[in-house]
């Protein structure tokens, strides 16, 4: 609380971020624009104007807006279900009623990135007070202030006698170090770039226009006076000057000559310049060149240029993604039941070409990790019923400690409850090894040996014969292979047989 020719005067809490703080009538203004040399240029205007600005933005606007957009169920008693019927899940998937969801999100992402900030009105249902569209509101023409208990309200110049309480506005804002009511456009970094840029692409337009350009030199030994020197001028522009002139005959009186003057090493920097102010344009907005097909800079060519394209998303897109979800969850979402988080569809750029996509969609589906449902949407394939919509998986696999124990048990408790192995048959010139003691009946069919049984039964014999005992054997084998239980056991069964006959 300040005093003010003895009035109270209020600061709201916004205000504490703020290295100016103003006091609740206090009004916010845009900044529009940037002061080239010549002249004051809006933001908009550069936008049109410069083209290295026009490519950038419009490639982060359009990788943006081309993304699918989805709605996820959060609640810890529901796990992350995505939401495809739910009423926060339809708003997103058409947002404006004015414009499809393409050009809304594009509108959206485009006005961000020139003027660091956009706003959305809520248009709502006048029964229900839903939700129903979100409307487009041009910050340039948008005030904001606070009321006396610092809440803020929006105007729209428009329609200056109606004032908009925030729980009406949706704002996006880039950070801005003098305040929290407006955003820092990305262009205030880029000042002096875009004059240089602006004077360089003057000077060339001049160059064109004149044609005859601070490197040519008219002498004569005679003294001009101001008519002769108009006249030698009218003549040079009529037959050099301009483009349409280039390559034209020069015609000169009164012994003059013309000379050629090639331009220093300061001036040929102008070149260079565009390259750099180019680059800085990149560098400020966060987007590899390569995004916006500049490969001068790469080794070779499109080649090496790959690398760039695939990561544009993860360098450059996802924590503009993450900023705009969290403000439609936070001044949209919290308005609809239930916890509910809107995502960006970025997995469908991050994906391969189909010889690359294939093998990994089959790898997910038989680990259990996704559904076939699920990936043969990467393909744009149409729904295969309520079947593929589970979780499938190898049915061999198990935990590690699982194995362990189950082989242990199975040494300890025999292979079979019909044939519990207890040695095997003695050859009449072995020594040190005990027969079996077959118990019970034996079974009158036996599964055929299939090539890993005959392995392992050899396997068994040659154990044995090096004075190990049937439990021994069994464990050791299993143990070492305990994918292959059935194989070890049709072995045993077949040796049990052959005691027995």
């Amino acid at each position: 609380m300040i005093l003010s020719n003895g009035v109270s005067r209020s600061i709201a809490l916004q205000a504490f971020a703020e290295i100016a703080p103003q006091f609740n009538e206090s009004y916010f203004a845009p900044r529009t624009g940037v002061q080239l040399q010549t002249q004051f240029v809006t933001y908009g205007v550069m936008y049109k104007v410069q083209p290295h600005v026009f490519a950038v933005i419009d490639k982060i606007a359009n990788l943006i807006a081309r993304l699918g957009v989805t709605v996820w169920n959060t609640r810890p008693s529901e796990g992350d279900i995505r939401d495809r019927n739910g009423a926060y899940a339809s708003l997103m998937q058409d947002p404006c009623l004015t414009v499809d969801k393409f050009h809304f999100y594009h509108w959206v992402a485009t006005t961000f990135e020139i003027y660091g900030e956009a706003y959305l009105v809520k248009n709502r249902d006048p029964d229900t007070r839903k939700i129903v569209s979100l409307v487009p509101m041009h910050p340039a023409l948008t005030q904001i202030k606070r009321d006396e208990n610092g809440s803020l309200l929006y105007q729209f110049m428009g329609m200056p006698n109606m004032w908009l309480p925030e729980t009406e506005v949706v704002p996006f804002r880039r950070y801005n170090p003098d305040n929290t009511m407006r955003g820092l456009s990305r262009l205030e970094p880029l000042r002096l770039t875009l004059l240089n840029e602006d004077g360089a692409r003057r000077a060339q337009d001049s160059w064109w226009r004149e044609m005859g350009r601070p490197s040519m030199v008219l002498s004569t030994p005679k003294r001009l006076g101001e008519k002769g020197r108009n006249n030698l001028r009218a003549g040079i522009k009529s037959t050099s000057g301009g483009a349409d002139n280039a390559g034209g005959v020069m015609i000169l009186e009164d012994q003059t000559t013309a000379t050629m003057m090639q331009l220093n090493s300061e001036e040929m920097q102008y070149i260079d310049s565009r390259k750099l102010n180019r680059g800085e344009v990149c560098m400020v907005y966060d987007l590899a060149p390569e995004a916006v097909q500049i490969i001068d800079q790469t080794t070779r060519g499109t080649t090496a240029a790959e690398p760039g394209f695939k990561d544009v998303y993860k360098s450059s897109i996802d924590f503009r993604l993450k900023a705009m979800e969290s403000v439609f969850d936070y001044h949209v979402g919290r308005e609809f039941a239930g916890k509910r988080e809107m995502r960006f569809n970025v997995s469908q750029q991050l994906r391969g070409d189909v010889e690359t996509l294939a093998p990994a969609a089959v790898q997910l589906v038989q680990s259990g990790i996704a559904k076939p449902a699920e990936v043969r949407e990467w393909f744009d394939f149409d729904d295969a019923g309520p079947l593929a919509d589970e979780l499938y998986a190898n049915q061999a696999l198990q935990p590690l400690g699982a194995l362990s124990a189950s082989a242990k048990a199975d040494a300890e408790m025999g292979l079979s409850a019909q044939h519990q192995p207890k040695e095997l048959p003695v050859s009449p010139n072995a020594t040190n090894i005990q027969s079996p003691k077959v118990t019970g009946d034996l079974p009158k069919r036996v599964p055929a040996l299939t090539d890993k049984a005959m392995k392992y039964r050899a396997d068994i014999v040659s154990e044995l014969g090096r004075g190990k005992n049937w439990g021994e054997v069994a464990v050791h084998i299993l143990e070492r292979n305990p994918l292959d239980r059935k194989d070890i056991q049709i072995a045993c069964l077949h040796l049990l047989m052959e005691e027995g006959n």
